[in-house]
């Protein structure tokens, strides 16, 4: 997994413009970032989640195993017309909360889920294993792309992702709850998404 220290990521989002949540007189004030692996091989959990925030007035950061791809199920087999949706890399400001993923579905469950506002994605339609990241073929609205677990059950079927941002580790999305927990207390619940490339920092 690559694990970037604070000091590059905050680099590479002022390089781009993006907001970063910087309150030293207040903790919990999360930055979540996903950064997807140089290696593009969808239905594996070979990407990065930090969440970093101020602590006592200093920087902490923690790192989490996701997926930010779709699995390979939903690629072949995608539940749009328009093609199975790959999150494309920027930044949501204020477009997610903490609410029921799946609500009414076994599978539901507490997650970070976007229904505050848009997002970008690639549709990728040519039902292959492959992903397609496309300019000409990106949607902008709201998708349901939520980050939230998974379980082995849907990881042996690769039915753990149709374009969402996936855990695989119970253990890990659980402290990653604890975490939005505390900072919906702080600040609301209201949270920021934001998604780099690995590439953005070599």
């Amino acid at each position: 997994m690559f694990r970037p220290s604070v000091e590059q990521v905050l680099a590479v989002m002022q390089a781009k413009g993006y907001k970063v949540y910087d309150t030293p007189e207040i903790d919990w004030n999360l930055n979540i970032v996903g950064i997807r692996s140089l290696d593009p091989t969808p239905g594996v959990f070979n990407d990065t989640l930090c969440v970093f925030h101020k602590f006592c007035g200093i920087w902490e950061i923690y790192y989490y195993h996701i997926t930010t791809d779709p699995s390979i199920c939903y690629l072949k087999n995608p539940i749009s017309s328009s093609g199975t949706a790959i999150l494309k890399e920027g930044q949501y400001n204020g477009t997610y909360m903490l609410d029921i993923h799946n609500r009414g579905r076994r599978s539901g469950h507490l997650a970070l889920c976007q229904r505050l506002g848009e997002v970008t994605v690639y549709r990728d339609d040519n039902r292959d294993e492959k992903l397609n990241l496309i300019a000409s073929k990106t949607q902008t609205g709201k998708f349901g792309i939520n980050i939230h677990r998974t379980t082995d059950e849907y990881v042996k079927k690769q039915k753990f992702s149709a374009g969402c941002q996936v855990f695989e580790d119970q253990r890990q999305f659980a402290d990653f709850i604890l975490k939005c927990k505390a900072g919906s207390k702080a600040f609301g619940n209201k949270f920021t998404y934001t998604l780099l490339h690995q590439r953005d920092f070599c």
